[in-house]
């Protein structure tokens, strides 16, 4: 039979292009076309960094189109914006859900929005519904690329709850998924992982265990042999990937060094074909190439600079596999612009020559002919050479900057104007040619610390704004310090955190509204991981108190408990709780459901005997709950465990483990995998059912390794080993 050979380029973090979707039924062309341009001006406002504006734009396109389709994209670009640059998580995840409706018909914008909601709870540390949104990617969009990152943040999410066996489990997935979209099987990015697909009929007839064996060869010189599996019992199908990367031939080491600029020619020998002829070769032609990456950064090229100070040495990078073509360090070449914004006169000057020329004549909805014009002019150009660092495909320049126009290599700009670093990439994923830029403004001061001086914010709130977001990147520094038990250094973050807070609050006060909402809730935040009980407590009450209505109100209640709950309070955390569970609109009920059960186990463990039975009877009727009426919460594995738990204390093994089985087998995620691992095998032990229970000690040492029970199960299989001997 024929076959076909197909190569698949993996992406680690899918680049999503957003694609016009069907348009909707119920909305005329002309309606289209409108909310169409409305996202496209959003989109140049976004580019000019006016983001606040943008933002308003493509709200509005929600708010005049809202049967409209394209008002999908507008929630897509709006989410991006609220979870990649400003980090507000909550926000942010309630447009990725707005994008997820049933009513958007387009698969690829729904895949990639349901993808970031999940990923909305991973940036804000909420693990659970995390684990569960990023399994119904994976069973809703089988064939998508977002499955790939969605095995990549369960695989994280696992490793920092320390589940190290199940993070690498999820993490080796990651790429295994083959999009049936071949508009690229012809392109593989250097360093990514190379997948190949054989599809032929005869693959069927192959006996079990039975392998194919494809040839890879690099014009540059290595040559690789991959080895394909037959996928499924009548296979017609067979997969196999190879890692690629930049550097020296080396053949035979199972990775495909490359050079920029390369080809791949796979070669797999079709044993029968549809002609009847035997042994024919299939060759398939693949293209290496680089994704260019512009930067401008710190000395360090880790950090990207918001603006470029005269007197200093500006730093700029470019990633581009496609030009490391040599052992030596290769040159790239890439070119600087200074440019300034226009007066009132050019722009003017600007239209009447467009309107002259009839390239305008009219403006969008919601825009003028104004806002169609570039508003930045360029000064001049300067060509850069940037050296290939050690890290092959990364080039580096650091150029002087300065004001005066007599200075040799160096780039000349004035304060207020913007420095731009333009990339041509020729060889990339999509098609064409694409120019790529990075840019920052230039002013005078100094960087000291990653902080601007002698910068001028026109707008105060905007200025408060950046000082609450520092507050929050300080306090997840210091977060990311007290999981490495680095606590003197998360401390010293925390008081950083702390001190830009206390010194917005007043002024936020006057300004009021959203901006002192945000202030309290940081405020907040930080006393609580400071453990700074009373205070956090004191200023989540002002925010109940000042904004009855805030949609952190479940955030706010849920902090309360927790502080009562660390007290000891367990009444009054269980009211806050269990308040938090009966909110119509908060996706923290099943939390809250999960909490009132905590509260009431750990009353148990204090009390007498008898009080205990009926307080362990109200932990579980509290776990049901979740069970039963918050499916949708990541803590329902958690909460099935903990049942669980119960039965084998009431010495009811035979239903322990039927909820055992339905943990493992519906809640991959449980965060309490091994310990029920560990009493299922217990139950079994109980049973007189010695062999099945050792295989699930074996299970849980092979699987948990890391946990705290693993010892204990291993003594208890080495016992079961001496007693079968």
């Amino acid at each position: 039979m024929r076959s076909l050979l197909c190569l698949l380029p993996a992406l680690l973090l899918y680049t999503f292009t957003l694609a016009q979707g069907p348009a909707n039924k119920a909305g005329s062309m002309i309606e289209d076309r409108a909310a169409r341009k409305l996202v496209q001006a959003g989109d140049a406002r976004l580019e000019l960094g006016e983001n606040e504006k943008a933002l308003e734009i493509w709200e509005s396109v929600i708010e005049r189109y809202p049967r409209n389709t394209i008002r999908f994209e507008a929630h897509i670009r709006i989410a991006d914006h609220l979870l990649k640059k400003k980090s507000e998580f909550d926000k942010a995840r309630a447009h990725y859900v707005a994008a997820c409706s049933e009513t958007n018909e387009n698969a690829q914008q729904r895949a990639y929005a349901f993808l970031h909601t999940g990923v909305c709870y991973y940036e804000a540390g909420r693990f659970g519904p995390c684990f569960k949104v990023m399994r119904d990617v994976i069973e809703q969009f089988p064939t998508a690329p977002e499955v790939n990152e969605a095995y990549y943040y369960i695989g994280l999410g696992h490793f920092k709850r320390g589940h190290f066996s199940r993070a690498i489990e999820a993490l080796e997935k990651v790429g295994t998924v083959l999009t049936p979209d071949d508009s690229k099987i012809d392109k593989v990015e250097a360093g990514k992982r190379l997948y190949i697909r054989i599809d032929d009929k005869d693959l069927a007839v192959l006996d079990p265990g039975e392998k194919l064996k494809v040839l890879c060869k690099a014009r540059s010189g290595d040559e690789e042999v991959v080895t394909c599996e037959p996928v499924g019992r009548a296979a017609a199908m067979a997969l196999g990937s190879i890692v690629t990367k930049l550097g020296s031939s080396e053949s035979g080491n199972g990775v495909l060094e490359l050079r920029g600029g390369d080809n791949i020619t796979v070669t797999y020998i079709d044993a029968h074909t549809a002609e009847k002829t035997f042994n024919e070769k299939r060759l398939k032609q693949v293209q290496v190439v680089g994704n260019g990456v512009p930067r401008i950064t710190d000395g360090s090229y880790e950090v990207e600079l918001q603006a470029a100070v005269l007197g200093k040495r500006v730093h700029l990078q470019i990633i581009d596999a496609d030009h490391d073509l040599s052992n030596d360090r290769d040159v790239l070449k890439a070119s600087v612009e200074i440019l300034r914004r226009k007066s009132g006169d050019e722009i003017d000057d600007d239209i009447a020559a467009k309107v002259a020329s009839g390239e305008l004549n009219e403006a969008p909805e919601g825009e003028t002919l104004r806002q169609q014009i570039d508003p930045l002019k360029l000064v001049r150009t300067f060509p850069v050479s940037l050296r290939e660092s050690e890290e092959r495909g990364t080039f580096r320049a650091a150029i002087a900057l300065t004001l005066d126009p007599e200075q040799q290599n160096a780039i000349q700009a004035a304060p207020g104007q913007i420095l731009r670093l333009i990339h041509e990439d020729e060889r990339h994923l999509e098609e064409g040619r694409r120019t790529r830029s990075a840019e920052v403004g230039v002013i005078e001061g100094n960087l000291g610390e990653m902080r601007v001086t002698r910068t001028e914010i026109s707008d105060e709130a905007l200025r408060l704004n950046t000082k609450l977001r520092t507050a929050s990147a300080l306090t997840e520094v210091g977060n990311h310090y007290k999981e490495f038990g680095l606590d003197a250094k998360a401390r010293l973050k925390y008081g950083e955190a702390l001190t830009v807070c206390e010194e917005i609050l007043e002024r936020a006060q006057e300004v009021g509204g959203e901006l002192l909402e945000e202030t309290y809730v940081q405020l907040w935040r930080i006393y609580f991981v400071m453990d700074e009980l009373e205070l956090a407590l004191q200023m989540s009450r002002r925010l109940l108190r000042e904004f009855p209505q805030s949609t952190f109100i479940d955030e706010a209640m849920m902090q309360q408990a927790q502080v009562e709950q660390k007290r000891g309070n367990y009444n009054q955390a269980i009211n806050l709780y269990a308040s938090i569970a009966k909110l119509p609109d908060s996706d923290l009920r099943g939390d809250g459901q999960f909490h009132v059960g905590e509260c009431y186990e750990a009353m148990a463990l204090k009390a007498p005997a008898k009080q205990a039975e009926h307080l362990f009877e109200q932990a579980f009727l509290a776990y049901q709950k979740v069970y039963e009426n918050h499916s949708e919460s990541g803590r329902v594995g958690d909460a099935v465990a903990r049942m669980a738990t119960f039965y084998y204390k009431k010495e009811d093994y035979t239903r322990a483990i039927d909820v055992f089985e339905n943990v493992i087998a519906d809640y991959p995620d449980a965060n309490f995998l091994d310990v029920i691992l560990f009493n299922y095998g217990r139950c079994l032990y109980k049973l007189g059912r010695k062999q099945e229970a050792r295989r699930k000690f074996d299970q849980l040492i092979r699987d948990f390794p890391e946990s705290d029970i693993a010892p204990e199960a291993k003594k208890i299989v080495d016992a079961l080993q001496k007693n079968s001997q």
